[in-house]
């Protein structure tokens, strides 16, 4: 059964896959075909990047490029660039030109991030939806039966707790998150991790129930869960009788699903012109 990663898009006599690239906060991912690449900003990143599209594609891609960090767009967009044969898109363009698969008119300065995740989540459930990112940041969308995004919460993960906490308190190390294994710690590290497993899970809890009040007229709706922290939330939200759906690859797929029905006239507007070096 072909799928929106099968997408093939013909131009100037050249055929195209498609590829989505998600520019986060701590980490560049990569989505194409069966591929899904992640790369921390290390020292090695911009390598690693330019080695898997220079060796290890025999395909050529249109590659839509989101990022909701700056300081790396335009490094990543010249590591892509010095790749032969590939195309790099600003997905913001593809957004902004295809307000059917999401309508965010009604909300001001949206993080990409959010409305990609959202056009992501459509790929596998039918809206009315709550999108839950758990990442750096976490954040908590709702979008409506008719594909309006309707506006949602942003709130620190966990892992932003974390550190916040050990730079603004003497007695606090900075500690990496371990799921907490009970819900009341007998030291500081428990403690740590049962406190902000609570705070994001309430956080959550309490924004999923108050949009299903006032967005959704109290009628359940589904709950798509996505980012590197998810996994350890959707536990403790089950407990508080929240079933969530883990859709791992949320921001990349909305990317994917974006350049699969772009005109071709919108795809050749969001190229990115060579960037000088």
């Amino acid at each position: 059964m072909a799928t929106v990663y099968d997408t093939k898009i013909s131009m100037n006599n050249v055929e195209y896959g498609i590829c989505g690239i998600d520019v986060g906060n701590s980490r560049v991912k990569i989505h194409h075909d069966d591929v899904f690449l992640s790369f921390p900003y290390d020292k090695d990143w911009k390598k690693n990047v330019q080695h898997h599209f220079r060796d290890h594609t025999t395909q050529r891609y249109l590659i839509g490029l989101s990022s909701v960090n700056p300081k790396q767009t335009t490094a990543i967009v010249k590591v892509l660039q010095r790749c032969p044969g590939h195309m790099v898109l600003n997905a913001h363009i593809l957004l902004m030109r295809n307000e059917k698969q999401l309508n965010f008119g009604a909300v001001e300065n949206a993080g990409i991030d959010r409305l990609l995740g959202s056009i992501g989540a459509m790929t596998r459930v039918k809206p009315p939806m709550i999108t839950v990112d758990c990442g750096t940041a976490v954040t908590v969308n709702a979008v409506s039966k008719d594909h309006v995004f309707l506006g949602g919460v942003i709130f620190a993960g966990l892992s932003t707790q974390l550190f916040g906490l050990s730079k603004q308190t003497a007695a606090i190390p900075e500690l990496k998150f371990q799921p907490a294994q009970e819900n009341i710690g007998v030291n500081t590290q428990q403690s740590l991790m049962a406190g902000v497993s609570a705070s994001v899970s309430g956080g959550i809890a309490h924004a999923v129930r108050n949009f299903i009040a006032t967005q959704f007229h109290n009628v359940k709706v589904p709950v798509v869960m996505s980012g590197g922290e998810a996994p350890y939330m959707m536990e403790d939200l089950k407990k508080e009788g929240i079933e969530g759906t883990y859709h791992q690859h949320m921001v990349t797929d909305g990317i994917l699903a974006l350049l699969a029905h772009a005109q071709l006239a919108d795809i050749q507007d969001a190229i990115i012109g060579k960037i000088l070096h």
